[in-house]
């Protein structure tokens, strides 16, 4: 997660979960949670140790606020918002492997949210990460 939030941080403001939470709502802000790990059997691999497959969903919301004032429609700022972070994302020689950490990433989807009390709205833009660990030692990355 600290690779994803690396990335999006050159375009934009950016915060990552923490226990308390020290950020404020603003505009044009984006928060990188990790989602669920799941088992990824497709990328077992066989060795001594196996190697385990693994798919974790790093989720990017771009927090949208802009001014009461601002005649711009907000579809307008979503669209940017989630193409600057697909661009940040991708801009790297082999972006999906994250300098070794993965083998494999796919972006999407791409979601629309609005708060409740109208506080704000922004897109969701999911990356699933595929990834290998040693089955006895998930600290240990492999190919």
């Amino acid at each position: 997660m600290q690779a994803v939030r690396s990335r999006v941080a050159a375009v934009r403001t950016s915060y990552r979960s923490t226990n308390i939470a020290t950020w404020q709502v603003k505009d044009n802000v984006l928060h990188v949670h990790q989602g669920d790990i799941a088992e990824n059997p497709e990328m077992d691999c066989p060795g001594n140790p196996p190697a385990k497959g693994w798919t974790v969903v790093a989720a990017i919301a771009a927090i949208l606020k802009p001014s009461d004032t601002d005649a711009t429609p907000i579809d307008t700022y979503k669209n940017r918002a989630w193409a600057t972070i697909v661009q940040a994302v991708t801009d790297a020689d082999l972006w999906h492997q994250w300098g070794g950490l993965a083998v494999n990433s796919t972006i999407g989807p791409i979601e629309d949210f609005t708060a409740e009390d109208g506080s704000g709205s922004g897109v969701f833009v999911r990356i699933s990460i595929h990834f290998r660990t040693d089955e006895n030692n998930p600290y240990n990355v492999r190919a």
